[in-house]
């Protein structure tokens, strides 16, 4: 069966109304919930890296920091690839041309981690996984923070690529 096949097909049965609900993840603060009338409809598991490079700080040119710059993580199913990320806050399906973008709109710190996040959803376009997704969360983090050391005026423009993993819940009005 053909990728795009195999991501059609998982599209269209994440899209339909599932044989089991899918359960809001445990551990959100107050601030991380999806609204009363959104329902969770899928959740994807990413794994990739957060990308940072070492720049002078605005406050203070003098002053280096690791600054974000992008994500370049895949999203799966399972063991299926079902999106990509390469643009902050933008995930984009590898089969049906779908995709969504988020704004944060509130967060949580996660030990050691990324921040758990909640963001306002806009899907790009009508049909395919993304269509009609109103928010996220991003959750279940490990890694991808940026580097606590190791930028300064010699390494100025340097990239650190750090790994992380994070789970992806997707929700819809009424679903």
């Amino acid at each position: 069966m053909g990728a795009r096949l195999v991501i059609a097909s998982l599209a269209a049965a994440l899209a339909a109304t599932p044989a089991f609900a899918l359960l809001e993840p445990q551990g959100l603060g107050p601030n991380l919930h999806a609204a009363a009338n959104e329902r969770p409809a899928f959740m994807l598991s990413a794994n990739g890296v957060m990308i940072y490079q070492c720049k002078a700080t605005l406050p203070n040119p003098n002053v280096y920091a690791w600054l974000y710059v992008a994500p370049d993580a895949t999203l799966y199913d399972g063991d299926h690839e079902i999106a990509r990320m390469t643009t902050p806050n933008l995930m984009e399906s590898l089969g049906d041309g779908s995709s969504v973008s988020g704004i944060v709109r509130a967060a949580q710190s996660s030990p050691g981690a990324l921040p758990w996040t909640f963001a306002q959803a806009q899907a790009i376009g009508e049909s395919g996984i993304f269509a009609n997704v109103s928010s996220m969360q991003r959750v279940n983090t490990r890694g991808g923070l940026a580097p606590a050391a190791g930028c300064n005026a010699d390494n100025e423009g340097a990239e650190s690529r750090v790994a992380f993993t994070a789970d992806y819940y997707f929700y819809r009005r009424g679903a």
